[in-house]
């Protein structure tokens, strides 16, 4: 009862550098738009109820859901975010450094530009928080802070964490139950039909 629709926004890999390097020092501005501009293009379609569109991602992906509901919860009513990078100071220097650009100390405007708090206050749609407590990839405290910042804005949120769990909660039981999570919150927050 659902439509999945995917868009490879700029910034996506296995590109030209013109169209990958477009992201550089600017984390999640280009592909947001990009996005946005996929869901009003998918809010015109026919099949499409636009008022029960939501959106899923998990590590990059749960960062660009969080800057997608802050951006255009006007358009988006809901979303799930897995391990989402919320603070690209804590995340791996390798990468962060050839993306959002040298250092946290050297260009702290390209890392507050580039995450997720310098965004939030438009984010008014639905929302489910998961990550792994154990994760060594996209560490927990990326979704501590997270909390703390929603709270500040008094924005509700649904949440739920996986103690041990590391960043693609491996192990038939975790994997079962986390794609169990997001469908049930699919089902609740969107409702859905059965196709014909």
């Amino acid at each position: 009862g659902f439509v999945v629709f995917r868009l490879d926004n700029r910034g996506s890999g296995r590109r030209e550098r013109q169209f990958t390097d477009t992201l550089y020092g600017n984390l999640g501005k280009h592909e947001v738009e990009d996005q946005v501009a996929g869901v009003d293009w998918l809010a015109k379609q026919s099949f499409v109820d636009p008022k029960r569109i939501g959106v899923f991602g998990w590590s990059y992906g749960g960062f660009m859901t969080l800057r997608l509901l802050a951006a255009a919860s006007d358009k988006i009513a809901m979303g799930v975010s897995v391990a989402p990078v919320t603070d690209w100071a804590l995340y791996d220097t390798h990468y962060t450094e050839r993306y959002v650009g040298g250092t946290p100390k050297g260009d702290p405007e390209a890392y507050q530009r580039s995450g997720v708090f310098a965004h939030l206050d438009g984010m008014t749609s639905n929302l489910l928080l998961i990550h792994g407590m154990a994760d060594d990839n996209v560490l927990f405290s990326n979704t501590t802070l997270l909390i703390d910042e929603l709270v500040k804005r008094n924005v509700q949120f649904d949440l739920m964490t996986y103690p041990g769990a590391k960043h693609g909660m491996s192990g038939r039981t975790n994997q079962r139950h986390v794609y169990g999570l997001i469908e049930s919150y699919f089902k609740k927050q969107l409702g859905g039909t059965q196709p014909n």
